[in-house]
C-alpha cells in the first residue's frame, strides 16, 4: 500500500496521514509496514525485542548493575 493508497481511501484516517506527512512526519516507515502481513510484523518485532534484550544484557555485563532496578540509583 503506497501513499497514493491510502490517500484515495476517503476516510476520516486519510485526513489524519495527509495531515501528518503535511506536518513534516516521515510516513515512509508506516508505508512500508503497511505492505507487510501481520507475521511479518511480528516476525519483525520478535527480532527487535531480541535485539534490545542482548543490548540490555551486554550492559549489565559491562556495568556490572541492571540500571532498572531501584538499587542502580544508588551506584550512579
Amino acid at each position: 500500500m503506497t501513499t497514493r493508497d491510502i490517500l484515495e481511501m476517503p476516510s476520516e484516517r486519510n485526513n489524519t496521514f495527509q495531515a501528518a506527512a503535511d506536518f513534516g512526519i516521515d510516513v515512509s516507515q508506516l508505508e512500508y509496514l503497511l505492505t507487510l502481513t501481520p507475521l511479518e510484523r511480528l516476525i519483525q518485532h520478535d527480532r527487535a525485542l531480541e535485539l534490545v534484550l542482548a543490548v540490555r544484557e551486554a550492559g549489565i555485563r559491562y556495568y556490572g548493575f541492571d540500571p532498572r532496578l531501584p538499587e542502580a540509583s544508588e551506584r550512579l
